[in-house]
């Protein structure tokens, strides 16, 4: 470093407690305490159906119910906590007591009869009618029966309830959904999982249970004398299972990616290619695609994953979604499994069914603009829910385009008009998935438009404090011309957002804090740093081999601990043959707002630079790991960085800022820089001490009643992002300036003495040229300003050490 002049509630879980066990815990808890929320009754019983986690630590615990020992439809509800049992949600289908009795007038036989009526064309009931208690309005005693057959051309298997007492069908929810090998449609070399047995092999995914695509003739799942599949023939039935192989794989790992594996119960759902449709299918239990008008068959990507985007609604709480969203799901999770599979030869777009042109007048339907095909409505009406479902998919596709990307993306990406309102900007195609993916797992029987405006809302407040995500998710709806809905949740930024529910006898809301930094972790990095730069002539210089090996050592840490991490070779600007900055992304939070947080690792080549600048450097190496560790909810995104050559005038920090463009460059919220946080005579030194920025760090220490100065004159590494018109700040503990009389007395330490006597020499060495005492403060101040800039809800919290 070049020197400057100087002038919540807790839970009632065990710590360590497993996070689905606290959330059932918490859950069954709720229920026998009788929530009102829940409309709990004395003749009910609770059969839990789901436990679903996420990276995000919310928890989802999935009930449904009976009264007098009768299945309840739309009496299932959801409970959404954190992984410490701390209850964030309740979502309940039925909305008042029930109070019926159980003791019908109509037959079984007449109410099957009956039921037949909700078809145009239909067989036979395929059930024997069984007795339930209808919740979903006002709770009434009906009989459910399952008809399969046609309804107009389609083919259609529907539930259908005959009121129990009067014989009147009041209600039916239609439970079938339209909609390396050479692919017809994703191109050569796809690459999917193949099972061999002897010398077969067959299309059966050994790594993911429940995946195989057969002949949609006698059902056989396609086997072949070697692992080569498909022809790029557009009418070969091999060819398309390639397709569905390929697309099916990336979309179970794109929802491991979100905690969840497969569609259901650690399964996915079978697939048949060769029906004689133009059209493909769900059909409850499985995947059926047929052909275009030229009878290729439709098996592109976004047609794969629109079905098992029904798959998808169909095994999450509450069944298929209803009020004319099913179409809208579907359409959602095609386009999100396009953009995460990014293939060139079907590339990502917001058109649904473009390769296919399923009737030879391209897309099926259009996402940013619904109104270009089909005349399909851009925004919600009243009239809406009562459209046929595909074109009811217009609001539900507009607002999540913008969401996803906002009305004027730029990029090469298409404008879309608003029904109401002025610009919006979007979160990215992955964050707005992630956001609907969490609103799926709080929904209940029926879910309509005006459910899904208040359980997206709901997600987006749960998964960040901010409430930016929620402004916008907000923004999307109003945009649609879908009002505000009763009861939809509000959200303030830096208020506490989360729902307080008494369970077990205490209120649980959101928890915040920053973990503890264990500072004899900071000091094991250090000694590895000593010991580097003993091998290394003593030094750590940014061109020497004690630089580099300092790199590898934090590179392997942070990729063990699941960062992304990547060197940046500073390919201009630098000295000749200094080594690479390493810069490493935690995955998570909106990548629009993203905080960085970075320390130069390179020494002067008179010695180790332990001080300088290894314990900012270590410092920070152990927050990042402790990030990992503790997994927290992200809100912002978080990014480290090491640079290089700060001795030679900040040079690899200005060479990473010259390289971003200017849309990263405005996603890049704050930057804070540590550089010397373990000086042997400490002071404690924060640039733009007063600005919004640095209260981040300053708040930790007055939580301790450690004073701080500001710095007086720029800079370490800060000063590059700085220049670039970038919020920054830093955390340093004093250079070869010496402490005064009363900063020693504010203080402690000797005054009249250099903060560090050893600066760019090579007494600069561990472990004598650090204070214990002021690289603890540092290091937990570190995490304290992470924490509050980037992290909501989290699994972990400190002890509350206060050194």
């Amino acid at each position: 470093m070049a020197a400057p002049a100087m002038t919540s509630t807790g839970s009632s879980q065990a710590p360590g407690a497993d996070p689905k066990a606290a959330a059932m815990a918490s859950a069954d808890r709720l229920i026998a305490g009788n929530a009102a929320d829940l409309y709990t009754g004395q003749d009910e019983k609770y059969v839990r159906t789901q436990v679903v986690g996420t990276p995000w630590d919310q928890y989802y615990v999935a009930y449904e119910r009976t009264y007098r020992g009768l299945p309840v439809v739309g009496g299932d509800f959801v409970i959404a906590t954190d992984g410490k049992g701390r209850v964030r949600t309740l979502s309940v289908a039925q909305n008042q007591q029930i109070t019926v009795g159980t003791t019908p007038k109509v037959t079984d036989t007449a109410a099957a009869g009956r039921s037949r009526t909700a078809l145009t064309k239909p067989d036979k009931a395929e059930l024997k009618p069984r007795l339930v208690v209808h919740a979903l309005a006002k709770p009434r005693l009906a009989w459910e029966t399952v008809v399969s057959g046609r309804d107009g051309e389609q083919p259609s298997r529907k539930k259908v309830y005959i009121d129990a007492l009067t014989g009147k069908r009041f209600d039916a929810q239609e439970t079938i959904q339209a909609g390396t090998g050479t692919g017809i449609w994703g191109g050569p070399n796809l690459t999917f999982g193949t099972t061999q047995s002897g010398g077969t092999y067959s299309m059966r995914d050994p790594n993911r249970a429940g995946l195989t695509c057969a002949d949609f003739s006698g059902n056989r799942i396609f086997t072949g004398p070697d692992d080569v599949w498909g022809t790029a023939s557009k009418t070969d039935k091999e060819s398309g299972c390639v397709d569905v192989m390929y697309s099916s794989a990336g979309f179970w790992d794109l929802l491991k990616s979100f905690g969840r594996t497969g569609l259901r119960n650690n399964q996915w759902a079978p697939a048949r290619v060769g029906l004689n449709a133009v059209n493909a299918y769900w059909n409850g239990t499985d995947a059926q695609f047929g052909h275009n008008q030229r009878n290729q068959w439709i098996t592109s990507t976004d047609v794969v994953a629109h079905e098992f985007g029904h798959g998808l609604d169909n095994f999450t709480p509450g069944g298929m979604s209803g009020g004319g969203t099913q179409e809208f799901v579907g359409d959602v999770w095609g386009a999100v499994v396009e953009h995460a599979l990014n293939n060139p030869a079907d590339t990502p777009d917001y058109t649904v069914g473009e390769l296919v042109d399923l009737v030879g007048r391209g897309p099926i339907r259009n996402m940013y603009n619904p109104s270009q095909v089909n005349n399909d409505p851009n925004c919600y009406s009243a009239s809406v829910p009562r459209m046929e479902v595909h074109k009811a998919a217009g609001p539900g596709n507009h607002w999540f385009y913008l969401l996803a990307e906002g009305s004027q993306p730029g990029g090469g990406k298409p404008n879309s008009p608003v029904c109401q309102g002025g610009q919006l900007t979007g979160i990215g195609v992955m964050n707005a998935a992630k956001i609907f993916y969490n609103a799926m797992m709080l929904k209940t029987s029926g879910t309509s438009y005006a459910r899904y405006r208040t359980l997206t809302l709901t997600a987006a407040k749960n998964l960040d404090a901010t409430c930016e995500s929620f402004n916008k998710v907000k923004a999307a709806w109003d945009a649609v011309q879908l009002g505000a809905q009763s009861g939809e949740p509000t959200c303030t930024p830096g208020a506490n957002n989360a729902t307080a529910y008494t369970v077990g006898g205490g209120s649980h809301p959101k928890a915040a804090a920053a973990p503890d930094i264990n500072v004899e972790s900071v000091k094991a990095h250090l000694q590895q740093f000593q010991t580097i730069a003993s091998s290394n002539g003593g030094s750590r210089r940014s061109t020497g081999p004690g630089y580099t090996a300092s790199v590898s050592y934090i590179e392997q840490k942070l990729k063990a601990a699941g960062f992304t991490v990547a060197r940046q070779a500073c390919a201009s600007g630098c000295s000749g043959g200094a080594g690479p900055n390493l810069v490493a992304d935690w995955p998570g939070g909106n990548d629009n707002n993203v905080y960085m947080f970075g320390a130069h690792l390179d020494s002067v080549a008179a010695g180790p630079g332990i001080n300088d600048n290894g314990t900012g450097s270590a410092a920070q190496l152990e927050v990042a790991l402790q990030l990992a560790q503790s997994k927290p909810t992200m809100l912002n995104h978080v990014r480290f960085a090491w640079w290089t050559d700060e001795e030679q005038g900040l040079r690899g920090s200005k060479y990473y800022v010259s390289r971003l463009s200017a849309a990263d460059r405005s996603k890049i919220k704050g930057y804070f820089n540590f550089d010397m946080v373990g000086s042997p005579n400490p002071g404690y030194f924060i640039d733009d001490i007063n600005s919004p920025l640095a209260k981040n760090l300053k708040e930790y220490f007055d939580s301790i009643n450690v004073p701080t100065e500001e710095v007086a004159e720029c800079c370490s590494d800060d000063g590059s992002f700085r220049s670039a018109g970038i919020a920054t700040t830093f955390l340093f503990t004093g250079a070869p300036a010496r402490k005064s009389a009363a900063q020693a007395q504010k203080w402690g330490g000797t005054a009249n003495q250099a903060f560090d006597r050893c600066y760019h020499q090579a007494c600069d060495s561990y472990p004598g040229n650090i204070n214990t005492t002021a690289l603890d403060r540092c290091s937990d101040a570190i995490a304290y300003a992470l924490w509050k800039v980037a992290v909501g809800a989290q699994r972990a919290s400190g002890n509350g050490k206060r050194s």
